[in-house]
């Protein structure tokens, strides 16, 4: 599978058409090239989206949670319920829906921004705003992979 990186800010054309950038179409599974997935984020103000394969992946995930617990409901409710399959038009242009604007505010341009095995879709000065404090965090904290990864195993 390959990763969705970089950010690129694309605007949206008179019919509501946005272009998933082509370094992120090419990163797409061959059997599924003109499919993505979006859904609100849980984290932030933005749209998250990802592959047909991605969503299977974070549905496994899911279903190993306990299957009467809290936990299991509430993920499958708020991704599940509020994903919305998107097929890419010949030159890679797709629709953002409405709802999935009004959440993020965006309007007549978005950013994307690579997240490896997904991808954002933000309003461009949020997504400036989210890289830097990003950034700024691992910075001050002096965060590595290395050492998040070791406190996970304790």
């Amino acid at each position: 599978m390959e990763l969705f990186v970089s950010t690129f800010i694309n605007k949206i054309d008179k019919k509501g058409r946005i272009s998933l950038p082509s370094i992120f179409r090419n990163a797409l599974p061959k059997d599924y090239k003109n499919e993505i997935i979006l859904y609100k984020s849980l984290r932030h103000n933005s749209i998250e989206g990802c592959s047909v394969k991605r969503i299977n992946e974070i549905a496994n995930r899911i279903n190993n949670l306990d299957f009467f617990s809290e936990d299991q409901d509430d993920f499958s409710t708020s991704i599940f319920s509020e994903i919305i399959p998107t097929n890419l038009d010949k030159e890679g242009r797709f629709v953002i829906p409405d709802t999935l604007k009004k959440f993020t505010n965006i309007t007549s341009e978005a950013t994307f921004i690579g997240q490896g095995y997904y991808f954002q879709i933000l309003e461009p000065r949020k997504a400036k705003q989210k890289q830097t404090e990003s950034r700024k965090r691992l910075i001050l904290e002096k965060k590595s992979l290395t050492s998040i990864l070791n406190e996970k195993r304790k």
